[in-house]
């Protein structure tokens, strides 16, 4: 078996499988609807750090622009 394509396939059709190619064998039975129609309550959303980088950014942005047309329109 020196081709690849081979060698994938006859792991695919070997009986004992693993986790990761073939996934969990034995699948547990559902929950009662008791619990899945039970809401969870909302999370609120972390603040990320790189969102408020980036409108720090564009504020001094923003700012640094209007300063820089106000003082060219003043020389």
């Amino acid at each position: 078996m020196t081709n690849l394509t081979d060698r994938i396939a006859q792991l695919r059709d070997q009986k004992s499988r693993s986790a990761v190619l073939g996934g969990p064998e034995k699948k547990s039975p559902p929950p009662p609807p008791a619990e899945t129609s039970r809401k969870l309550p909302e999370r609120r959303m972390a603040s990320d750090s790189f969102m408020l980088f980036s409108y720090t950014l564009l504020g001094v942005a923003i700012t640094c622009q209007f300063l820089l047309i106000v003082w060219l329109d003043l020389v």
